[in-house]
Formats: C-alpha cells, structure tokens, sequence
C-alpha cells in the first residue's frame, strides 16, 4: 500500500459521526466505570472471568485481540470495552500467561492507534481520542495492577532465594519497559493534536504519572536501568506536555519519599534528570521547601517517613544538586531547630556537600585558567567534577562561594558540634573528616588560623596561678583534700561532743557552739572552694597535654607557615607556664632550624633564646648557671637526630651573638670535681657543639679536659659519654700546631695516654663504649701527628690480651665475647681511619708541591711541564698512594694479619661466634678491611653475601647493606654482578634491613653508581611495602628518577609491568603500582610508544591474568590520535584477550576516556575503535566487521575494469611475526 493509500484508510477508519459519540472520562476509581452516565463511555457488561477456566481467558483474550489488531479504534467500541474491563477487574484471579497477552494486547492496542494518528492528517477526532484515552488508561491500570500482585512476592524471592521467582521478575520488568516507552511515544504531537489548543486533561496525564510511580515502588523493577531510564522519561514528556501536573508530580514524589526508603537514590537521579533534559529545577525547589515545613509538624510521629526524606532531600539531592540546595539554603537551614536529629544531620550533610562542591568548582575554574593562560585546550578529567568517591556532582550552575559565604557555611557545621543529641555530634565530626579528606577545607581558612591565636591566648589569660605544672596541682589538691577530710572529722567530733553532753544534762552555751562550728563550716567551704579551683586548673591542663599539645606537635610539620608559627607561638607560652608536655613541643622545634621561610627560621631562633636564656613571661636575663642548666636539659633523651638539629640551632645562635659568652664559660665552670660526671659530659656536649675556644684559653680548656673529661673518675665510673665528648671536643681544636709550646706538647702526650687507656679498657661495659671508641680513634688521627704508633700500641695491648703468647699465659686465660668484639671493633675503625688518613696525607704533599715557588730555572720546568714530566711524576705518587692502600694497610701490615681471624669469625664454621655482639662487629670490621683493598674485597665478596642471605641477626644484614653502598662506590665493577643479591633485601622480613636497603639503592641509583636494570621492580614492590616510612621512600626515589633528562621510567616501565604481572601480587597492589608510575609518563609520544609495546606483550603470553594487567595499564594512559591509530593498528594482538570481561571492561574505559576528551575531529576515530572493540568482542571476522563498518557509509563509486580485462589477483599478504619486547631502556633512551 502506498502512503496516500494508507492516509486515505486511516481517514475512513477515523471518519465517524462525531455527535453520536459519547468522551471517554478517566474515573476517579476504576470502578466508576460500570456507573450508568449517558453522556460518557460507561461499561454495560461485566463478564465474571474470575469464575471461568483458564482456556476461557486464552480463548476470549485470542479473539479479543484479532478484533482490536483489525481496528484499533474499535477498543473504544462497547463490546470490546466491556470484554477488556471485565479482564481488568479480574486479572488478579489470572494466571501469567493471561496477564502477559492481555499487556500485549493493550500495549499492541495503544501502538497501533499512535501509528494510525501518524498517518492520518485529521485533527480532533473524537473516536481516536477515546481510543487513545481508554488504550493508554487501560495500559496504565495494568502496569500499577500486576507491578502490585508481583511485587507481593518480593519478600519469598529474597529470603527464599527462589531463582524461577527471581527470572520472572526479570521477565516482567522486560514486558514493563516496553510498556512505558510505549506510554511515551503516545504522548506525541499528533496525538495532542486531538485536545483543543494541544492540551490533554491534567487527569489524564495524571494516570501516566501514577503509573509510573507506582513501578517506582518495587525495589526489585528498579534493578533494571532500561525501565528505570524510560520511567524517567515518560515523567519528563508528562511535564513537558501538560506543565499542570507539575503539582501532582512533586505532591506523589513526596509521599513516596515518606513511604519508601529505597527511593531516595532513584527519585534524586529522576530529579537529577528532569533538571538536565529540560533545566528545570523548580521540582527540586518545591520538594525542598515542602520538606522544610516538616519541622512545623510533629515530626517525630512518623520517624521512618523523617529518616526518608532526610535522605532524599538533603543528603542525596545535595550530592546531585548541590546548586538548587544552595539556592534555597535560607529555607534549609532553619531545620536546625527540628526536633528530629534526622533532619538536622540531613542539612549537616547538604552543608557539607556544597562546600566538597565548592571545593570542586574552584578545581575547575583554577584548571580552566591554566589551560586558557598555556593555551591549550582543557584537558583536565570532567570526572575531576565529582569528587573522589564520585558523589558530590558540580553542574554548570554551582558558582564558586565567596570567603564569607564559605567560612558562615564552615561556623555552621562548627556549631552542629555542640548539638544535643550524641549521634547528631558522631555525624558533624564524620562531614569533617570527609572535608578534610576531599581537600574542602583551606589551609589557610582564617577560623582555624583564629583557632590557633585562640588557644595561645587561652594558655596567656588563662584563670589560674602563673604556674600550669601537672604535679604542682595534684600535690595542692592533695594536700587541700588531706585538710578537708581533718576540719570534717573535727566537725564530727564536736557533733558528737555537744550530743554527748547534752545527753548528760550538762549546761552548754548554745551561741558559743553555733559561732564555732559556723567558723568551721566557713573554712570547709573555704577549703572546698580551692580544691574546685586546683581541680578546674587540672583539667584545663589535661585537656591542653593530652588533646591541644600533641595535635599542635603534628602542625609543626605543616607546609603552611602561619600555621607552623603560630603552633610555635603556643609552645613558647606553653613552656612558659611550665606545662610538663611543652618540652616534646620544644624538642619538636629543633627540626624547624632547617626549613627555608625566613620566617619560621627567625621564629625557631627567637623562641629558643627566650627559652635557654631569659626568665619566662619577662625581659630578665636568667644567670649563667641558670641558662647553662637550661641547655643542659635539652640533651635528656636526645636522639641522634635531635643532635644534629641542636647543634646546627647552637651553631647558628652563636654566629649570631645570641649565646652570651657568659653561658658558654658557665658550662666550662660546670667542668669541676663537685659535678657528676653525666652533668661533665653533657657540658663538654654542648660545648663541642659551639665549636669556640679562644687561643688564650686553650691550655686552661685542655687541662680541663684531661682531668674531668679523661680523668680517673670517668674510667672508675665508666662514664663513656665524657669521653666521647671529650674526643669530639677534641677534633674541633687543631692541636698539631706548634704555638703551645713544651706545655702543650706534654698535654697532648698525656691526652694520647689517656686515650689509649680507655680504649685498651677490658672491663665489660655498656654498649655506649664502642661510640666513644669510636670518637677516641677519631681523636687520636686528630691530634697525633703520627697516629699509626699509638693505635698500634692499642692493637699490640689488645692482641696480647686476647692471644696469649705462651702455655703459661693460656692457662686460666679466658676471652669474654665483649672483649673479642671491642678488639676486632677497633681492627676495622683504625683500619679505615688509615685509609683515610693516608688519602690526607698524600693530598697534603700534592698541595704543598704545588705551592713551592719557582726557582731561577724557571725555563726548565716550563720545558719538563711540557714534555709532561709533571704529569708523570703526580702519576707516578697516585700510584704508590694505590699501592700502599692496596696492599700495606691490611696487607702485610700488623693489621693484615688479623685479617684471616676477622674471616674467621664472620663464617663461624664451627659455631663458636655464636653471640650477637661479636656477629655485628666482625662483620662491620671486616667490611671496613674490605673497603681498603680491591683484592681483599674480591676475595670475601662471597662470604659477606652469604651473610647477609643466610644471617638470622637483622642488625648484621643491616650493616652488610650499607657496608655494601660504600663498596659499590669504591670498587663498582667488583659488587656489580653481586648487585640482584642486594635488591634481594627489599623483599627481608625485617623492616629495617629493607629501609636501609631501598636508601642504599637510592643513593647509588640516583648517584649514577649503580645502572639501573631489570630489577628495578623490585623497588616498585616497595610502593605497596606495610611499612609507611618505606612506601614514603620508594615515592620519593621515583619522584627523583623521573627528574633525570631522559626520564629511565618510560624506559623500563614496559619490563617493570612485565615482571610485576608474573610475580605473586595481589591485583590491587599490581594496579596500585602500576598507576603510580604511569603518572610520570606525561609526554605524548612516549604514551604513544608505550601503546605500541604493550599491545605486543599480549602475543608473549596465555595467562588471562597478564592480560587483564595489560589492559589495565593501557587503560590508564593518555590517549591522543595517533595512539588511538596505533591501538586500531594492532587489534589483531588482542583480539582473542577481548573475550575477557576485566579486559573488555578495560578497553571500555579507554573508548570512555577518549570520548571525555577527544576534540570534534577525532570523534569518527573514537567511534572506530569502539566499534573493533564491540566487533572483536562479539567474535566477528574481522573482514565481516570491516565491511559491516563501511557498508553504513555512503556507497562509493567504484572503477569497473574494462571489458576484456583480466582481474588481478590480489598480492599475498606477508605474515610477520610480533615483535616481541623485553628491555626497551638502549632502543627509547632518547625519546622525548
């Protein structure tokens, strides 16, 4: 039939007597229907079908359809109206199949009508209205009726898992979807076409709506996303069509919000899609300001309804809307005063949620502006328009707030924290923590600046006495707590007294007994008054100690300087009142002496010179005894780090004048016979530290030294920690000058001797000896100008102790562990102390030959620098320098011969070096003898890496790695074929031996020292260490390697990913990794590089697990056009890997992200490579999907061959093989 054909009989099928036909009124209730109205449609026969057998409804419903398929309009004839009401009413005793064909009949129904008023070209027909009307009514009554009957069900199918159930949900939302979008289609023009001015009843439309909602209701039909989708926009036409129902709309979203919890997901998404498709937003508007006026009801009556609209309206709408929230804040937020804490957390949440928003919003603008000043275009992530967990959404009409407007927004949630009820204040302190964690709250936001000069001025102003010391309050309370408990028990007694004798009639003058325990009483209540007093004194100290100190602590550390100078702002106020807790404040200040801010630098200075030298709250200088045992205490507990700050603070206090001299000749004055021996070394500490002595005092100074620092008493008391100041005092002079004179020539013979008796002690001490040893042997090259005579006199006393020369000395000779260990401790330190001293030396004579003045022969050195004699003279010194080094020292030297027992003793063969303490030193030692001879070393390499795999002591593999960091820089192609064995030590038990190993690695890596190869996966490994510190450093040495020129991690990211996949990892620290270090790969060609070899890894390997990594790496790329090309290019590699649902979900991603950012010319190859992706997916032949693409084009002319012509036989295609990759570092070193 032509198309004029089929307009003419849809014209006939419409012509009608209009006059004769009664309207169609949709009912308030269905049942209305059967009421006898002349002038509309009513039923006239009702048919029982409830009665009738189930062949019955198949038989009538068959027939029912032939009719209506042979003319639609004639549903709204009597006959068949009667029959399809009787089945309406009577479809609950229906079985499914009845109740699917009669859905398919009336939707079939209700679809034939709309294609007919297509057709047709007449308006206002009144039969094809009521056709219409009744078809699309009849269609809603059945949607809301068997939704209802199947979703009674849904408690059996959830607990009773039954799986039939279950499909047949599924079966009937399919059936449902089609129903809807039906329902929507007739909602077009040319059916409106058939009201006056275009405009179908508000009743009407009502039942579409209805319909609708009624779907919404069960959980179960909203699992599916297609009939979700055309719910939503059959809503949207309803309101486009007919505005008037914009009412009923946002009355039934209301009443469903308070009747159904799991709604405010889906209604917030409806909301979210009305506003995008028509931006409209006065749904949202209206919802909000009805919900406001709960707060004037009782709305604790209906608490579930409450919880529900909290949910909805403010938590989740705000995630979705955070503008229209915003918009109408001034009606939001006095539901703070609600009575029910649901709605009061509910706004704390839509608060919280505009300022993640705002947070966002200025993201956006700041990345706009960049892009717009580099000129480029944006190519930031629009997912950068959610937050992280992809909640808070920013739409075009969020403006970023004002500073006002933002920190009023922050006062509020602030004052929420004081709300009565205890699960209100849990959720205020929860909407902080995701503000904090989402980066919405300014560092430098003024409340919390203001928080900070708050708390200072607290601890300034404070109520209380002048001292805030915990210990002082706890012994007043104490003792005022003593003195109640005796003035009560006096007033007891005299009670007592005053019953007792007016029992025995005794006289008693009542005035006198009143006056007296009325002065009791006074000074109880007295009493009672102070103790209030000291205990509000305490629990203002606990609370700042235990809450304000220890979170200030952690500000110090903050990169913003207010705030780090106002934290040290408070710990200077707090020291001053003494607070116990302050000093870990005061202490945690000596970090900050390094930092760069001018600023915090002159704060550090300042707050520590009024803490070491002034009386607190006062411009009073202390005395310099005072101020001396002031800076003693800060050595109490100091670590090795907090030397290094202190001695830097100090350094840099002195160089500035800021140290009185009197204070430095207060800690001299503190080295005399009535101090302690622990106060002599701390003294002499700190005055190591200042690095100052005049020259006058010098000989005063050194016979202080000898007789306090070195002196009888220390050795009697084994005090080491004098000596070691003392020997570090020591390496700050230079004694080797000859300006002292006989005197101090013979002070210096006595400082030898003393040093040599300490470290020739044999008595066991403490572990604090081998640090002074340490320092000792550092003094003795200092100071001697000849060393090697007394540290070999020290070896000789040592080696006779130890080794008995004769059987009368063995008998009864017996070698403690300790004694063992301090003499091959002090092998290895005096072996490397000459090393170094004989590298000095040497440099020494180089330096003054080349200050030797030219003689008169000038000519003939001119002419012996030419002919390069110079040269081969300094060559021939380097020479004798390598030998001497090689082969004297630990040689055929005194100490070479100890070095065959320094083997010994690290191998342990026989098992007699079995205590911890002799292991760690011998294996130090003999790791000091290995750094002086290259042949040496070679030949015990072996031995300390079988140690260092094999040892159960960590402190020994600890010593072994940094050991072996000093080798790799003085013998590199020796450790090198050695170097997989020190990457080994990542994967050690001990967190301490993998700190000290990836900081080893750093070093050398960065240093050049070592070349950087396949294994530098097993520093990635580190990413995903348990230990924070060491993830900390692997992100600091990628951070460093990414900095070098040709940036090493696109060189080896290919083999990196490679090893990662077919190691034991788990898959969320594999992707953890790997989007890591994917992050440094910024420049496009080598994204489009790495596109490249990736895609040819998918040939070398089987396992779906490799592949799946693969394809997630290739996800998180950045995709240009020719890397798109390139992924086009090599569909054929990962063809077969598609099949996978992680892999294909990756490829997904790369289309997604590609369409997010591709511009407007890159969008046919965007649709290109979705399509391949989709065709290999669905394991098309390739050659079928190429011609399936191209066949959607529009056909081309083609050159027909000419008549006679032979085809050409296409060319064989020759195969080539993938290309397999595995170390790319030589092939892109240079690519930029």
């Amino acid at each position: 039939m032509s198309d004029d054909e089929a307009e003419y009989a849809a014209d006939d099928m419409l012509s009608e007597d209009e006059d004769e036909i009664r309207e169609f009124i949709v009912p308030l209730h269905v049942d209305d229907l059967e009421l006898v109205k002349r002038d509309r449609i009513y039923v006239s026969s009702v048919t029982d079908f409830a009665e009738l057998h189930k062949t019955v409804h198949m038989t009538q419903l068959k027939e029912l359809q032939r009719t209506i398929h042979a003319n639609p309009l004639g549903i709204a004839d009597a006959e068949a109206f009667d029959v399809l009401y009787s089945f309406l009413k009577a479809v609950k005793h229906l079985n499914d199949e009845a109740r699917l064909l009669l859905l398919l009949l009336t939707n079939s129904a209700l679809s034939d009508i709309v294609k007919l008023l297509r057709r047709s070209k007449k308006e206002n027909s009144r039969r094809a209205r009521n056709a219409l009307k009744i078809a699309a009514y009849v269609l809603c009554q059945l949607l809301m009726k068997i939704s209802k009957l199947t979703a009674e069900h849904d408690k059996d199918i959830v607990h009773k898992k039954d799986k039939a159930a279950k499909s047949k949900m599924v079966h009937w939302a399919k059936q449902f979807e089609n129903s809807v979008e039906t329902l929507q289609k007739s909602l077009c023009d040319e059916t409106l076409a058939l009201w006056n001015m275009r405009l179908p009843e508000e009743e009407f439309i009502g039942v579409y709506c209805t319909a609708v909602f009624q779907l919404l209701e069960s959980p179960l039909f909203m699992r599916s996303k297609p009939l979700k989708f055309h719910c939503y926009n059959l809503v949207s036409e309803c309101l486009l069509r007919v505005p008037s129902v914009h009412v009923t709309v946002t009355t039934s979203l209301l009443e469903l919000i308070f009747a159904h919890e799991h709604l405010s997901v889906p209604l917030g998404d409806l909301i979210q899609f009305l506003q995008g498709k028509h931006s409209n937003a006065k749904i949202a508007a209206d919802l909000i300001n009805e919900i406001a006026k709960i707060r004037q009801r009782e709305s604790s009556r209906d608490v579930s309804g409450t919880k529900n609209v909290s949910a909805f309206s403010y938590t989740h709408l705000s995630k979705l809307m955070p503008s229209v929230v915003l918009a109408n804040l001034s009606i939001v937020l006095p539901l703070l005063d609600a009575e029910s804490y649901y709605l009061r957390n509910a706004v704390v949440s839509a608060v919280t949620n505009i300022l993640v928003a705002d947070r966002l919003a200025k993201k956006k603008a700041e990345r706009l502006a960049s892009a717009t000043s580099e000129g480029q275009p944006d190519a930031s992530d629009d997912e950068d328009d959610e937050d992280d967990e992809g909640r808070v959404i920013v739409d075009d009409k969020f403006r970023v707030l004002s500073k006002n407007r933002r920190d009023s927004l922050f006062a509020v949630l602030e004052d929420r924290v004081h709300d009565v009820n205890s699960f209100a204040r849990s959720h205020v302190l929860k909407c902080f923590k995701d503000l904090v964690e989402r980066d919405a709250v300014p560092l430098l936001q003024k409340p919390a600046l203001t928080k900070l000069v708050l708390l200072t001025s607290l601890l300034e102003h404070n109520p209380f006495e002048g001292k805030l010391d915990r210990s002082y309050y706890v012994q007043h309370m104490a003792r005022i707590a003593d003195e109640m408990k005796g003035l009560q028990a006096v007033l007891m007694d005299d009670v007592e007294e005053t019953m007792t004798r007016r029992i025995s009639g005794i006289h008693l003058n009542e005035d006198q007994i009143a006056e007296k325990e009325t002065q009791k009483e006074l000074e109880l209540e007295k009493l009672k008054k102070i103790y209030n007093f000291y205990a509000q004194a305490l629990e203002f100290i606990d609370i700042m100690e235990k809450i304000a100190i220890p979170l200030l602590i952690q500000l110090l550390r903050s990169s913003t300087s207010s705030d780090v100078l106002e934290a040290i702002a408070f710990f200077h106020a707090a020291h001053a009142f003494k607070f116990q807790q302050a000093t870990r404040g005061i202490r945690g200040m000596l970090i900050l002496i390094w930092r760069t801010d001018p600023s915090i630098q002159e704060a550090v200075l300042k707050t520590f010179q009024s803490v070491l030298f002034f009386v607190p709250n006062t411009d009073t200088q202390l005395t310099p005894a005072e101020a001396a045992k002031t800076l003693l205490t800060l050595l109490d507990g100091c670590t090795v780090s907090d030397s290094t700050c202190l001695e830097q603070l100090l350094s840099v206090l002195h160089a500035q004048h800021m140290i009185p001299e009197r204070v430095i000749n207060a800690l001299w004055d503190l080295c005399n016979a009535e101090s302690s021996c622990h106060t002599i070394g701390h003294a002499i500490w700190l005055l190591s530290m200042l690095t100052t002595t005049k020259t006058t005092h010098r000989h005063t100074r050194l016979l202080l030294l000898l007789e306090h620092g070195l002196g009888p008493r220390v050795q009697a008391e084994h005090n080491w920690l004098c000596v070691r100041a003392t020997s570090q005092m020591l390496q700050r002079w230079n004694l080797k000058d000859k300006s002292g004179g006989a005197n101090m020539i013979d002070h210096i013979g006595k400082l030898v001797m003393r040093l040599q008796a300490f470290l020739t002690t044999n008595e066991d001490t403490n572990a604090d000896w081998f640090d002074a040893a340490q320092q000792a042997i550092e003094a003795l090259f200092h100071v001697c100008q000849y060393p090697e005579e007394p540290c070999g006199d020290v070896i000789a006393t040592w080696s006779a102790m130890i080794f008995p020369k004769t059987d009368e000395d063995m008998e009864g000779a017996a070698c403690t562990a300790t004694e063992l260990a301090k003499f091959v401790f002090l092998l290895g330190h005096i072996a490397i102390r000459m090393a170094v001293y004989v590298e000095s030396v040497a440099s020494s004579v180089k330096e003054a030959r080349s200050k030797i003045k030219p003689s008169a022969d000038e000519p003939q050195q001119s002419m012996e620098e030419e002919l390069g004699m110079t040269a081969e003279i300094e060559a021939h010194d380097e020479e004798m320098l390598q030998e001497l080094t090689q082969h004297e020292i630990v040689g055929t030297n005194l100490l070479g011969a100890y070095g065959p027992i320094l083997v010994r003793l690290v191998a342990n063969e026989d098992g007699c070096f079995d205590d911890e303490m002799i292991k760690e030193t011998a294996t130090v030692a003999l790791c000091k003898f290995m750094c002086i001879s290259s042949d040496f070393c070679e030949k015990n390499l072996p031995l300390v890496f079988t140690k260092l795999k094999e040892s159960e002591q960590p402190s020994v593999r600890c010593n072994i790695v940094v050991a072996l960091g000093d080798l790799s820089f003085r013998f590199p192609n020796l450790v090198e074929p050695w170097t997989s064995h020190i990457y080994a030590r990542l994967r050690d038990i001990d967190t301490n031996v993998r700190k000290n190993t990836i900081m080893v690695l750093t070093h050398l890596i960065l240093n050049d020292m070592v070349k950087v190869k396949g294994q530098i996966s097993e520093i990635a490994l580190c990413l995903v260490d348990d230990e924070a510190r060491i993830k900390d450093l692997a992100k600091l040495f990628f951070h460093e390697l990414s900095k070098r020129g040709n940036n090493p991690i696109y060189n080896m990211l290919p083999d990196t990913i490679g090893r990662l996949s077919t190691s034991d990892l788990s898959k969320e620290s594999f992707r953890e990794i790997t989007k890591f270090l994917i992050g440094f790969i910024q420049k496009d060609k080598q994204n489009e590089s790495l596109v490249d070899k990736m895609c040819q890894r998918f040939v070398t390997t089987t396992e779906k697990a490799q592949w799946r990594d693969l394809a997630f790496c290739l996800s998180n790329l950045s995709f240009n056009e020719k890397a798109i090309k390139k992924l086009l290019e090599q569909k054929k590699v990962f063809k077969q890997c598609l099949q996978d649902d992680t892999v294909y979900e990756s490829f997904e991603q790369i289309v997604a992200k590609c369409k997010k950012f591709c511009k407007p010319e890159l969008k046919e190859t965007v649709d290109e490579l979705e399509r391949v992706i989709q065709s290999l997916r669905a394991n098309e032949n390739e050659e079928d999907a190429e011609a399936s693409y191209h066949s959607q084009k529009p056909a081309e002319k083609r050159k027909k061959p000419a008549a006679g012509a032979t085809p050409r036989k296409p060319r064989a295609k020759r195969t080539k093989k993938a290309k397999v990759v595995f170390d790319d570092e030589d092939e892109d070193e240079a690519m930029e």
